[in-house]
């Protein structure tokens, strides 16, 4: 059964007999507005429609120090091959996902934990933001069995946000775990990127 998160909540990634987890997918989603006559898809590339992008961010030390480990459809395999960017996934109602997974065993030591965050294109030009998407959330698949382990539904209003942080993965010494954020910026992305490298998660690993 899925577990469902609120902000700041975390949980471990092991299943119900407490192993800890191989594999897993991140699921990050949302809707986006559109044409009530059901043409969403064929209008996706029009000025009004909102376009989101996903990322994951690996950190070492608490923060992200290089720009190869912006994992996303740019660069979608890390140089480690423990993490991908799977690919994008659009409906005609306007529902987005983006997929990613995560080998926990391949992840290499130095790496203490993995950001998982949005940002919206074309903001400068078209005024765009969070506060015009619906139904944006985060959910955790377990790799092996393809069943959904846990999911945080973000509920806050994101008026004026054009990025996001929708949640983070670390590891300590009882394994891996994932905390629901849903932290938004009125900044853009590389600021962002410039934030987490000089931002401290230590009390989200300290959780």
């Amino acid at each position: 059964m899925i577990v469902r998160l609120q902000e700041g909540q975390g949980i471990d990634l092991k299943d119900e007999n407490g192993v800890e987890m191989d594999n897993v997918k991140i699921k990050l989603g949302w809707r986006v507005p559109g044409n009530p006559s059901g043409m969403w898809f064929a209008n996706f590339f029009e000025q009004n429609v909102v376009e989101c992008n996903a990322y994951m961010l690996m950190c070492q030390d608490s923060s992200m120090i290089d720009d190869e480990d912006v994992i996303s459809y740019c660069n979608p395999e890390h140089d480690s091959k423990s993490v991908r960017y799977l690919g994008k996934c659009l409906n005609e109602r306007g529902k987005v996902s983006e997929l990613m997974s995560i080998n926990l065993e391949k992840v290499p030591l130095k790496y203490d934990s993995i950001v998982f965050m949005a940002d919206i294109d074309r903001t400068s030009d078209l005024n765009q933001h969070f506060g015009m998407i619906k139904d944006a959330y985060i959910q955790i698949i377990e790799g092996s069995s393809n069943q959904k382990f846990c999911q945080y539904d973000l509920t806050e209003e994101y008026d004026g946000v054009i990025s996001l942080v929708f949640g983070i993965m670390f590891r300590n010494d009882e394994g891996w775990k994932f905390m629901a954020l849903g932290e938004g910026s009125r900044e853009e992305f590389g600021y962002m990127i410039k934030q987490i490298r000089d931002f401290e998660l230590s009390n989200a690993i300290a959780l």
